[in-house]
């Protein structure tokens, strides 16, 4: 497989979080930043960085450092170039955005290499997987919504067929569960009634991403007024790597435990594996290296007893990089599906999307099969200072 071109392509579009108005903090535009590999035999490989959103010139900057050696490679073995782009790395982003945005590189180029093959992405990565299908869970509850508010929005969503439903709950900077406890158990109940007994409701309190750490008996508050509500995991009630955190609130056994979103290497989640610090495992194709670093992650869970749910907040080719990681293992619970407008978002994969019953049918589809249409990229070209803070 012969590199001819590495374009790297940064984009600025309209952003709407669902039910939220128009003067929300998430919303107005969001950045996003892909990859195209162009192959000399006229075939074309996608991927995303999720970084872009974030620190879009960094992420930019970081992938066209790397531009020469892809197009040095001359290998038909994909796991074999990114050996070498990761060599190009080491010394200065072994972790961070410069291992992160790698994502969009190792995307690319197993969608180029499964082109080739005939073979979807998913297939490339490991066969057959959750048998052909994976849970979709609708991501949306906003911190600043009400049990009213929280209940129509479970409702419709579980109207167009979703199962599973998460919301979002500790509230914003500087609130704490004093503050919050007893109305985000109206709301969780709230998102229970609606979704159904038979359905799943999950619970993100990101700690991670707040500015002021909760001590541990903040989590355990939550966890234990929550758990009459069989919410199926608890996202992020520690900061990001307090391991000792995340295995003491395990082992209480009331709530499984999910945390990973940020990760930007595999082998970050190896000492939450080996503490049994994990219910659930969250990498996000788009962050911790590519789908087949996603596939890597789902593997070591798997050995350790841990299932996965993938996190995928990323634009349309992001979210792709995670529906073939899903698709590809067996222990994948399910997969985050943002309810947002997002042009970037939802064209790219339109085509690739096969909703059933709460679940997205595996693509039969050569490669990643997405579709960025120059009109889109036309359409949407990149406007500084628009990064997303938290």
């Amino acid at each position: 497989m012969k590199l001819r071109q590495v374009a790297v392509i940064a984009l600025t579009a309209p952003y709407v979080r669902a039910d939220t108005p128009a003067d929300h903090p998430a919303n107005g535009v969001r950045n996003c930043v892909f990859v195209r590999i162009d192959a000399e035999d006229g075939r074309s490989g996608w991927g995303e960085a999720y970084s872009g959103c974030y620190a879009t010139e960094v992420t930019v900057a970081a992938l066209r450092r790397l531009r020469p050696a892809l197009l040095q490679c001359r290998s038909d073995d994909p796991a074999q170039i990114m050996r070498e782009v990761r060599f190009r790395n080491r010394y200065w982003a072994m972790r961070g955005v410069g291992a992160g945005a790698i994502s969009a590189i190792e995307s690319a180029v197993y969608d180029l290499y499964a082109q080739q093959q005939g073979k979807p992405l998913w297939q490339v990565l490991g066969g057959q997987g959750g048998g052909g299908k994976v849970l979709a869970y609708a991501s949306a509850g906003d911190n600043s919504f009400g049990p009213e508010q929280i209940y129509a929005q479970a409702r419709r969503v579980r109207e167009q067929g979703f199962r599973a439903y998460k919301l979002r709950c500790g509230g914003g900077a500087g609130d704490t569960p004093q503050d919050r406890l007893a109305w985000d158990v109206e709301r969780v109940a709230a998102a229970r009634q609606a979704i159904g007994p038979d359905g799943s409701v999950f619970v993100d309190v990101g700690v991670g991403q707040r500015p002021q750490t909760w001590p541990r008996q903040w989590a355990e508050r939550y966890l234990r007024a929550l758990s009459p509500y069989r919410i199926g995991f608890l996202e992020e009630p520690a900061m990001t790597y307090d391991v000792k955190g995340y295995a003491a609130l395990q082992r209480l056994g009331l709530t499984p435990i999910a945390a990973g979103e940020s990760f930007t290497d595999p082998q970050e989640f190896a000492p939450f594996f080996e503490a049994q610090a994990l219910g659930v495992a969250q990498p996000d194709a788009a962050v911790v290296g590519g789908p087949a670093s996603a596939v890597t992650v789902c593997r070591m869970a798997q050995e350790h007893g841990v299932p996965v749910c993938l996190h995928a907040w990323s634009a349309g080719v992001g979210i792709a990089q995670n529906l073939h990681a899903a698709w590809a293992c067996a222990n994948v619970l399910a997969i985050e599906w943002p309810i947002s407008q997002h042009p970037p978002q939802t064209q790219p994969a339109a085509g690739l999307v096969r909703f059933q019953d709460g679940y997205l049918l595996a693509s039969t589809k050569p490669g990643l099969a997405v579709d960025v249409s120059d009109e889109l990229l036309k359409r949407y070209p990149y406007r500084p200072d628009c990064e997303r803070d938290f």
